[in-house]
Order: structure tokens, then C-alpha cells, then sequence
């Protein structure tokens, strides 16, 4: 990765981890190769979600038709979606309930963003305003809410306990990571307590996608024991990417502006490990302005930049693409663990 100063942010820009949604997957020939031989299969199956996803934004209250319709159409690379369709194609799912599954992720992901930007105040998400912003707090809960139940009535067509269990455990820990994370802004925050933080917030849909594909597919205990714990690593890892790319990434691909995450007083890894060994004053000085000047940010920035609080948390993150990987060898080969085996890979370092 190129560490770059590229300074400038969005005003209260949205803070969630969406970081590999709109930099995309198919940076290089290698991703495109492998949807090339899953082209009738997995990716075909990402596309119908589409169609699925407007379906549900116009089935809700007219009031919340274009909100939601805006919110679930904005883009992303549909991440979630694609590690449970994968996982699932390890085995033999019915297409129907996978269609179903795989919906039913990606609206719970779509509701957590909306009620994330409700409580980080978040002006924009992708470069356009949040429904938050362009709709008021009120019709933004409202959309929220209604996506939280659409989430779990797809998963009642399919009826399987497991997945309603394992999408319920994501959920609350969803809620308990973001409250957590509201309450800690600003405020001194142990490595130990980060790590449960982004197991709650990040790591559990990743988890709970993994272990819903390898149940309608068919799998294993011991094979879906496996994928939720890929699934648990490679979100933990995608977490501690973004913190490195909220300090050094463009914030034109990240969706939201650099620093972020210091303005808004969120205390993430780099930062925990800066504190103890850089110009801690600096760095809790931005924490602790709700309003941090350009100058003073950037201070913050290169207050912790000037220590190796960035090698560290990479380090640490390839750890847990190896954690991930090694759990994948006992999955089927077969090109759905490849894609599995390159997203784990392509989490760490992402190119700016």
C-alpha cells in the first residue's frame, strides 16, 4: 500500500465498514478469471439479488418506498451476499431459499448502515447524502426498522432455525457493537475491548453469511464450523483494513473523507497502539473536538502515522487472513473456495 497524505474530508461523512464495496473485488485478472468460471453460478446468483432488493424496497409503506428503494440500489459490491452464495455452493442449496438468504443479508446490512448514520450523524455515504440527512431522522429509523423486519421475513420463507438463529446472533451483536462504539468516542480504549467491538459490528455478518451458505448448501458441522470462523477472520480483518485506509486511503474510493474516524472521535486500532507510543496529547486533542480544524486533524493524522501503529495493525490483520485461509482447506476445492481464498487475500492491502 502507498502511504499517502491525501488530506480532506466529507462534513460528518459516514464511518461503517464499506470500504471494499466501492473499491471493488476485481481489481485484478486473477478475480476476473474466477468469475469468468463461476459465470453461470455464483455471480449470476449476486445479479438476481437486484431485482430482489427494489422488490423489497416497493413492498414498503409508501412513505418509506423511495428511502428504502435509495438505500438498498446505491451500489456496493454486494460482499455479504457472495460469501454466503459461495459457502452455499460447496454443497447443493435449493436456489429458491439461497436466493432468499442471500437477500435477506444484504437488507440487514442496509438497515445497520442507515441506523449507523443515524447515530454517527453521518451527511453523506458513498458521495451522496444518507437517507438520514436527505430524510430526517424520523423516516430514517422508520426505513431502518422496516428493513430489519424484511431481513428476517425472507428468512422465515426458508424456515430453517439455524440461519434465523445465526442472522439473530449477528443483529444483536450489530447493536451492542454500535452502541459500544458510541459510547467509547473519545474516550481511552483497551486493545481487548476493539477486538470485541469489531467481532460484534464488522465480523458477525461476515460470520453469519459463511455459516448461512454452508447450512443451505448442505455442508458439515465441521465444514460450517470452519466457514464461521473464515467468515469471523476475515471480517476482523477487514475492520482493522479500514482503519488503516481511514488514515491513509483516497476518499474518493473509501466513500467517506480521511480522518474520519478521528474526527468522529472513534478510537480504532492504529490509534490504540499510537497512543502508547506517539504524541498522545495530539491524537486525544482531535479525539476529543467535535469540530477538529483541518490543521489539527492533520496533526492527528501524522501524530500517529509517525509511529508503526500502521505496520501493526497490518500485521496483525494478515494473521487473521491466515487464520482464514487455513480454515478454507477444509472446504471442497473447487473455484467457489478460490473466490473465498482471494477475497480473504485481497483484504489486506488494498491498493489506493
Amino acid at each position: 500500500m502507498d502511504y499517502k497524505m491525501l488530506h480532506g474530508r466529507d462534513s460528518r461523512g459516514a464511518s461503517s465498514p464499506s470500504t471494499m464495496e466501492s473499491e471493488g473485488l476485481d481489481r485484478s485478472t486473477g478475480m476476473t478469471e474466477l468469475q469468468d468460471g463461476l459465470a453461470d453460478g455464483a455471480f449470476e446468483t449476486v445479479k438476481e439479488i437486484e431485482g430482489l432488493l427494489a422488490g423489497v424496497a416497493k413492498r414498503a409503506p409508501e412513505k418509506l418506498t423511495e428511502p428504502a428503494m435509495e438505500s438498498l440500489t446505491s451500489g456496493g459490491k454486494r460482499l455479504r451476499p457472495l460469501l454466503l452464495i459461495l459457502s452455499a455452493r460447496m454443497g447443493e442449496p435449493d436456489q429458491d431459499n439461497l436466493l432468499a438468504a442471500s437477500t435477506a443479508i444484504e437488507v440487514l446490512h442496509t438497515a445497520t448502515l442507515i441506523h449507523d448514520d443515524i447515530v454517527d450523524e453521518a451527511e453523506t455515504r458513498r458521495g451522496v447524502p444518507t437517507t438520514v440527512a436527505k430524510y430526517g431522522r424520523e423516516t430514517a429509523i422508520a426505513t431502518g426498522d422496516y428493513l430489519f423486519a424484511e431481513s428476517f421475513s425472507e428468512l422465515s420463507r426458508i424456515g430453517n432455525p439455524r440461519l434465523i438463529r445465526a442472522f439473530s446472533e449477528a443483529a444483536e451483536g450489530l447493536a451492542a457493537g454500535e452502541l459500544e462504539q458510541y459510547r467509547a468516542n473519545g474516550a481511552t480504549v483497551e486493545v481487548e475491548a476493539y477486538m470485541d467491538h469489531i467481532r460484534k459490528k464488522t465480523a458477525g455478518l461476515f460470520r453469519a453469511a459463511c455459516v448461512a451458505g454452508g447450512t443451505l448448501g448442505g455442508l458439515s458441522l465441521r465444514q460450517i464450523d470452519a466457514l464461521a470462523t473464515y467468515g469471523q477472520a476475515l471480517g476482523i480483518a477487514f475492520q482493522m483494513s479500514d482503519d488503516v485506509m481511514d488514515l491513509v486511503g483516497k476518499p474518493g474510493l473509501m466513500g467517506k473523507g480521511i480522518g474520519t474516524d478521528l474526527v468522529e472521535g472513534t478510537v480504532t486500532l492504529p490509534v490504540i497502539f499510537a497512543l502508547g507510543k506517539g504524541d498522545a496529547p495530539v491524537i486525544r486533542k482531535v479525539l476529543a473536538d467535535p469540530d477538529p480544524s483541518q490543521e489539527l486533524l492533520d496533526a492527528g493524522i501524522e501524530a500517529v502515522l509517525a509511529t508503526d501503529a500502521v505496520s501493526k495493525t497490518e500485521a496483525w490483520a494478515f494473521g487473521e487472513v491466515e487464520l482464514a485461509l487455513e480454515e478454507l482447506k477444509l472446504l471442497p476445492d473447487g473455484p467457489e473456495r478460490d473466490v473465498l481464498e482471494f477475497v480473504a487475500a485481497e483484504v489486506v492491502g488494498r491498493d489506493v
